[in-house]
């Protein structure tokens, strides 16, 4: 089907849509949410986090952007009202149409609160919203061209009522983006840390630290996650006969990826209780990401004792270190030849240090459950979204 008949059909599907879109708007409510996907990732896993904490409340959530896979639809669909809007969040004329519409719905009610996440719909709302609208963004990572959408928010910060970021390193990113388009330091006090929702079974699986190691990768199939890495890794680990077996889930295809005979290609897993299945067998997870703001597949392996082996990315220092014997950190470097070394270094060690690896593993468990007992995702969430109207 050539792109001109596809953008055809995908037009007649979102007319379509329309009457949904309607009625959705007519009806009273107080949460607005805005995410841009329900595709498998952290980025959606923590917003299904966040909007189940209101689930009571009857929210409607409006998906923006460019859903690549199904993921998390089943949840979104769960904790609320879910629209995906398609074309009208993106094909010029519906947009302008939808934007005015849905601006009008939302100010005519009593006490609205809108909370978007990567949503550039949601931003060019903004001008049309009454004062009276409650506005808070959530924000996950900065890009790194220099052209994210970070810069496109700038105009509307005096109106954003409260930007929720779950790393601490973006706080300072916000400081540098602040200063160097000449706004005032004083909205950087509408910015508020709030660290994901930790995950805690409390049950720490039987693992054979004797045998073969079982290394996974879990990712989307997104550049800055530098899946070639990985691949590379499980390379240089068969030519060494190292005893490691790897697997990889995520969205990527068999046919696209030359893997070498020690990875399972494990695919898509969008059931959580599945992925858990594989982290109680794994040893080590890999993370080879450019750059994280949080990295939440890490803390997701390491509740089941999977010793993370990380690019030192995002807040992660904050959490894993050779110094707390709960993960390796190596130098994120732009030569992925390199990494390539260093992961597979790092690897061959645990090899050959067996004690050491079932040390790290307790130790990983143990940091996840400490950090739980901390846990105050749900309680922040609310204070921050309700505000007055709790």
């Amino acid at each position: 089907m050539n792109k001109r008949i596809k953008r055809i059909l995908e037009n007649i599907k979102s007319i379509l849509k329309y009457p949904a879109i309607h009625a959705v708007l007519s009806k009273k409510n107080t949460l607005y949410f805005f995410s841009y996907s329900w595709s498998f990732g952290g980025g959606e896993r923590v917003y299904v986090d966040m909007l189940n904490l209101f689930k009571d409340l009857q929210p409607i959530c409006f998906i923006t952007g460019t859903s690549v896979t199904d993921g998390f639809r089943g949840e979104y669909e769960a904790a609320a009202h879910t629209i995906n809007l398609n074309r009208w969040a993106q094909k010029k004329i519906l947009k302008g149409y939808l934007l005015k519409k849905m601006a009008r719905a939302i100010n005519k009610q009593k006490n609205p609160i809108i909370v978007g996440w990567s949503s550039e719909f949601m931003y060019e709302m903004i001008p049309l919203l009454e004062p009276h609208v409650r506005i808070i963004d959530i924000t996950h990572n900065f890009t790194d061209n220099g052209k994210g959408l970070e810069l496109k928010t700038l105009p509307y910060v005096p109106r954003i009522d409260q930007r929720i970021v779950v790393s601490k390193g973006l706080i300072h990113q916000f400081e540098t983006l602040y200063k160097t388009n000449n706004i005032s330091e004083n909205y950087l006090d509408r910015i508020i840390f709030i660290r994901n929702k930790i995950p805690f079974d409390n049950f720490f699986p039987t693992k054979n630290y004797d045998s073969n190691l079982e290394i996974v990768f879990v990712a989307r199939n997104s550049p800055e996650k530098r899946s070639d890495i990985f691949i590379k890794v499980a390379e240089k680990c068969h030519e060494e006969n190292l005893p490691v077996t790897f697997k990889m889930i995520g969205d990527y295809e068999p046919s696209k990826i030359k893997a070498p005979s020690n990875v399972e290609m494990v695919g898509i897993v969008n059931d959580k209780n599945i992925i858990n299945e594989h982290y109680k067998n794994t040893h080590l997870l890999l993370l080879t990401s450019q750059r994280e703001s949080w990295g939440l597949v890490i803390f997701e392996a390491m509740n089941f004792g999977v010793v993370p082996i990380s690019t030192n990315v995002g807040d992660l220092p904050y959490y894993i270190s050779n110094e707390k014997s709960n993960g390796v950190l190596i130098k994120n470097a732009d030569d992925n030849e390199l990494l390539a070394e260093l992961f597979t270094k790092e690897i061959k060690q645990f090899c050959n240090d067996r004690p050491k690896l079932k040390n790290f593993s307790i130790n990983a468990f143990e940091t996840i459950k400490e950090l739980a007992q901390k846990e105050d995702f749900n309680q922040v969430y609310k204070d921050v979204i309700l505000g007055e109207l709790k």
